[in-house]
């Protein structure tokens, strides 16, 4: 049970890391359409918010199969060598 709750928090905390990541650099390239309010003249925080979530629930869902994978394969050659 141990791994598993590693793997959680190892999965959430990159997750949060690829996100935040990910979001920084929407502001690298943008239309002045994507993350910017043209009529306030600012940052759009609620675009900025939703591609957060969007790239953090992605990343989270690949790194629980990945763990998934690793967690399914530990165990079937766990049962091998016995």
């Amino acid at each position: 049970m141990k791994k598993k709750l590693n793997l959680l928090l190892f999965s959430a905390f990159w997750s949060l890391v690829l996100a935040l990541v990910m979001t920084l650099i929407g502001f690298l390239h943008q239309a002045p359409v994507d993350l910017t309010e043209a009529s306030a003249g600012g940052v759009a925080w609620l675009r900025v918010v939703y591609l957060f979530f969007g790239w953090f629930g992605f990343s989270m869902v690949v790194m629980l199969v990945g763990s998934l994978l690793y967690v399914v394969s530990s165990r079937l050659r766990g049962r091998a060598d016995h």
